[in-house]
């Protein structure tokens, strides 16, 4: 799983915005509450966390799916799962990764081959697709005359807790590289004012939850003619332990090496450094090859009596350290359910895949959108994977205790979500309480390469706990953190998910969430502002929606009518209402493809339908302006300041501003336009689903870096915010005058 690079707490912040904006924009007409027949709502909570401790249904499918819940071997699962995460003799790099085209993985797709075909599924195969090969081999670190010597490449350390340094994907050094090392406080462009690291070690405190990603940090060192980054964090992430030593995905491309030690080991070298001995060696085995790996997708399959369409369900099982539950437990939960599908005889209607996909956490250097690479290449380069598909269900992180658990969608299924909760074929074991209204689908996982190639999909929840800052990429993500009960109901839920979508003839895919979601994000303002005809543009909203209504209307219904005609033995008239249901599942499923290729767009981590985005820059450059005129703070205490809106653009990206080299953070606000991905011929799932950035950099470095407003420049800021807004209210016009027409698009391919 890929995590997002900005704390969460920033993200709250740019949420509570949004929501200030749409609501004052949109008044009622933004609220949450929708028609249940346009897309039902569920209850926040099930009373007692349960809602069915058993099938009560009548369904058709219910005999089918109470004979899967009865053959799901829990403990092959653990088992498989424990196998996955611990095999570092056979099915990991020395310190127990499997990185994208690394040998380890290799070693594991062919494991996995085997495996998919011990448990009975047919037509096993692996799919090859090119990625940046990374392969981590081993590492130490010594400084002269201390006690620094640290070797992070083989189970002995990393049990011992020396379990760094790690090294990030980049090259590692050639041979020993002696250096003196430098302390750099918290790699800041001011830390390295007075400094000279000129081929020489840099030593810097990072934190990619709150502060900046890896590669700004490396970036930055790099200006400073640094030969080499080593970083330790005590805050962000790892935070089980000062023992822990994380590590993420590196965005830019092959700078310089660059290594990740605990905050333990950090310890040991501040001292050796504060005690004058600064002689040090780094010697890292790693090798980043740039499109010059391969990385395997394992699939295999139950076969359907129709192979027009398909379901496909799926995880990662490329991972750091253990990957217990990122994303051992995934590839375990998924063959669990492949293992009871077949165990219980089940016979698909169509043809269900079982995949599991390599290069998820990281295949591609230089880029922004580096993650998901293997999923790219199964929707890229074997399209035939894809067509037909009417559902992912992806998997991550699915063994974790929650407080609550709960199911994350793209908003056409929210509606089928609900209508699976009341159908009596979801059980629930335990007494975890968990939120039958899912949760939106964001960017951090392979779902939204399926997504953007036209597949819409489910996720289990794994948000909300403590794991996810103590745990994540560290040697904590153990054994230790399973949970059988969150591990069953997953298995057991996306289960009877993918029987029911099986069995029915039409699929509940409800594209009247488009319509309420650019609705409630449309900006009343800024659209007549920018020249749009908002009365036309809310009434092709309209029009969408009653499109909408009307082929969900007609799935639920034709699906209501097969269940009679199964009960009542007419097997011509069941037979015919799945060739109806068929054209309508070719429809829906258009319709989804268009709406994604017109109207989606991501940053690192938000998905969006609509100008959600550029809304927001406007806001936030409002604020900007209406604080130089009235002379407010720069940072106020209400979050009022100039600072505090000048900071939020661009999805909180320019906050790199306030911290490091203005071309630094410049480099990383073009990394999302779609001219830097096109000079490097380069495709991957974030391009061409963008919002326009604002760039602003010289100025709103000043800004946030001021005391004062005397330190700004206030005329050159006015103007280049002034500017930026033109910009961005030209883009707007333009924007939503085509939302009209592509609206008429999606209600057409529907009707």
């Amino acid at each position: 799983m890929k995590k997002n690079k900005l704390s969460m707490l920033l993200a709250m912040l740019l949420v509570l915005a949004m929501c200030v904006w749409t609501l004052s924009a949109c008044g009622e007409s933004g609220g949450d509450a929708e028609a249940p027949a346009e897309e039902p709502e569920a209850a926040e909570e099930a009373p007692d966390g349960y809602l069915n401790p058993e099938v009560k249904s009548d369904l058709s499918m219910a005999d089918e799916v109470k004979a899967f819940y009865d053959k799901v071997d829990m403990d092959y699962g653990y088992e498989l799962a424990y196998e996955l995460a611990y095999d570092w003799e056979n099915l990991a790099e020395a310190n127990g990764w499997r990185s994208a085209g690394s040998d380890a993985e290799h070693a594991t797709a062919d494991y996995l081959m085997n495996e998919w075909k011990e448990i009975g599924l047919q037509n096993v195969d692996k799919l090859g697709s090119t990625c940046d090969k990374f392969q981590f081999n081993s590492s130490s670190l010594k400084i002269a005359d201390s006690d620094v010597d640290f070797h992070g490449n083989d189970a002995k350390a990393v049990e011992a807790g020396t379990n760094g340094p790690a090294s990030y994907q980049v090259n590692g050094t050639d041979g020993d590289l002696k250096a003196e090392i430098v302390d750099c406080g918290t790699g800041f462009e001011a830390d390295y004012d007075g400094k000279d690291v000129k081929d020489k070690i840099a030593f810097v405190k990072v934190d990619q939850s709150n502060e900046a990603w890896i590669d700004v940090y490396m970036e930055q060192a790099h200006k400073a003619g640094a030969a080499a980054i080593v970083t330790w964090a005590d805050s962000g992430y790892g935070e089980a332990g000062t023992f822990t030593t994380n590590v993420q995905d590196v965005c830019s491309g092959d700078l310089l090496p660059t290594v990740a030690v605990s905050a333990d080991q950090a310890k040991k070298i501040q001292q050796a450094i504060k005690d004058g001995h600064t002689d040090c060696t780094l010697n890292v085995d790693a090798e980043m090859v740039d499109n010059g790996g391969t990385t395997y997708n394992v699939y295999g399959m139950i076969p359907g009596k129709n192979h027009d369409q398909k379901i496909i369900i799926a995880g990662h099982y490329d991972k750091y350290w253990y990957g217990f539950q990122d994303d051992c437990c995934a590839i375990a939960l998924v063959a669990t359910i492949a293992k009871a599908m077949v165990d219980s005889g089940y016979e698909p209607e169509n043809d269900i895949y079982f995949i599991a996909h390599g290069a998820e956490e990281w295949g591609a250097s230089d880029s922004q959108f580096d993650w998901t690479t293997g999923a790219w290449g199964v929707c890229e380069e074997h399209s035939d994977m894809t067509d037909g598909a009417l559902a992912l269900i992806n998997c991550e992180l699915p063994a974790v205790k929650m407080d609550k658990m709960n199911i994350v969608c793209v908003p056409e299924f929210r509606a089928l979500t609900k209508t699976m909760f009341d159908s009596g074929l979801v059980i629930t074991n335990g007494d975890t309480p968990y939120v039958t209204k899912p949760a939106d689908a964001t960017t951090m996982e392979d779902g939204i390469t399926y997504r953007v190639h036209g597949v819409p999909y489910f996720l289990n929840g794994f948000e909300g706990t403590d794991f996810m800052s103590q745990c994540y990429h560290t040697i904590a993500d153990n054994a230790e953190t399973y949970d059988a009960e969150c591990f069953q109901n997953n298995i057991d839920w996306y289960g009877a998910f993918a029987i029911y979508m099986d069995t029915e003839p039409a699929l509940e895919l409800n594209s009247a969430a488009l319509a309420n979601d650019l609705k409630k994000g449309f900006n009343e303002e800024y659209a007549k502002e920018a020249g749009v005809d908002t009365e036309g543009y809310l009434a092709a909203v309209e029009e969408l929606k009653t499109a909408a209504k009307a082929h969900y209307d007609a799935a639920v219904a034709l699906n209501k009518s097969y269940e009679e005609a199964v009960a009542a033995g007419e097997e011509e008239t069941a037979a015919e209402l799945r060739t109806q249901g068929a054209e309508l599942n070719k429809r829906a499923l258009e319709a989804f493809q268009l709406t994604q290729d017109k109207f989606f767009y991501d940053s690192d981590f938000t998905a969006d339908y609509g100008q959600v985005q550029t809304f927001n820059n406007l806001s936030y450059i409002d604020g900007v302006l209406e604080g130089l005129d009235n002379g407010a703070a720069v940072w106020g205490e209400n979050g009022d300041g100039i600072a505090d809106y000048a900071y939020q653009l661009n999805c909180i990206h320019d906050y790199n501003y306030c911290n490091f080299s203005a071309d630094i953070a410049e480099r990383g606000i073009d990394m999302y336009t779609d001219a830097y991905y096109s000079s490097k011929d380069q495709a991957q799932w974030g391009y061409h689903h963008q919002n326009p950035v604002v760039h602003v950099g010289d100025v709103s470095a000043q800004i946030q870096r001021a005391e004062t407003v005397e330190d700004i420049d206030v005329d050159a800021a006015k103007e280049a915010y002034n500017k930026a807004r033109g910009e961005l209210i030209d883009y707007l016009g333009k924007a939503l005058a085509a939302e009209i027409t592509y609206m008429g698009d999606v209600a057409n391919a529907l009707q």
